[in-house]
């Protein structure tokens, strides 16, 4: 195989680790017991370190990442058993493909990357078995859910779940491609902190009995890290900032409430940290850049 070959098969596994934490976490978000969801966030947290580590290998070979996903891969079922059964074929699937390439690849890194992950996903698919079996222990009593469902509140924690979900991958990729550590670290931790609030956001849904907006977002714009961009990640942090603190004085279950001005702070934050890491790009000031683009 010659290097585009590789990095083309290494890309295909990046969007399949991506569908498969997207359907870990609509588990997470709509399975009720707490003992089956830890598992899976484990299991998930394991599938992102698979994304970052086929990503930066991309990277090293000279491509471009791209942070899609393989729809057609992702299976959600209409009960728990169903979604956990579906776990169990998403990573035997990820074993076939795998150790598919595993006999194709020349590339010794990439060989010794895809043994490595093909044991991660033989050990993943025993233990959502073992999960699905112990489900079907449970009584059905067990596994009901109550919540409140407002369509308004639900309708607005969902823009605001995407939001979060085009954030991650948003500085993802900025966290791949970045030139420099105050790049990658600024990007990092906005990515970390974002999959939270996605994961809180999900779950309350799920508690709610609604189904959370999970599909991949439109508004993507891999660029690069311009002073530019990071301008616009800087306003689109302050809108966030005023989209939680307008729901916490919507909602009034004071749990939610608590939930979106933790989050309300966080984005506040996070555009804090951007302009910060603009001034010391030394790119230009943050207040010239505003004139710049009131004036066009």
């Amino acid at each position: 195989m010659n290097k585009k070959e590789i990095i083309d098969l290494l890309l295909y596994d990046v969007a399949l680790e991506h569908s498969a934490i997207i359907q870990y976490l609509y588990n997470v978000f709509l399975i009720g017991d707490p003992e089956i969801t830890v598992e899976i966030e484990s299991i998930a947290r394991q599938e992102m370190r698979h994304l970052k580590w086929f990503a930066q290998k991309v990277v090293e070979l000279g491509g471009r990442v791209s942070l899609k996903r393989v729809e057609e891969a992702i299976k959600l079922g209409e009960s728990w058993e169903e979604m956990l059964k579906n776990d169990v074929n998403a990573e035997e699937e990820a074993i076939k493909i795998y150790s598919s390439q595993l006999e194709i690849v020349k590339d010794d890194s990439v060989k010794k990357l895809l043994d490595r992950v093909i044991n991660d996903e033989m050990r993943h698919r025993d233990e959502f078995s073992e999960l699905l079996e112990n489900l079907k222990q449970k009584s059905v009593e067990e596994r009901t859910k109550s919540g409140e469902l407002d369509p308004e509140i639900v309708a607005i924690m969902n823009k605001l779940l995407q939001k979060e979900y085009r954030l991650i991958l948003d500085h993802l990729y900025h966290f791949f491609h970045s030139k420099t550590w105050q790049e990658k670290d600024t990007s990092l931790d906005i990515a970390i902190e974002s999959m939270v609030h996605m994961g809180e956001l999900g779950e309350k849904l799920g508690e709610m009995g609604a189904m959370p907006d999970l599909s991949l977002p439109q508004a993507q714009h891999f660029k690069g890290y311009s002073s530019e961009e990071i301008l616009e990640d800087i306003a689109e942090e302050e809108k966030a900032k005023s989209a939680y603190d307008e729901i916490a004085k919507k909602v009034t279950n004071e749990e939610l409430k608590k939930l979106f001005l933790w989050i309300e702070k966080h984005e506040e934050h996070h555009a804090q940290r951007l302009k910060e890491l603009l001034r010391r790009l030394n790119k230009f000031t943050v207040g010239s850049l505003i004139d710049k683009n009131k004036k066009e």
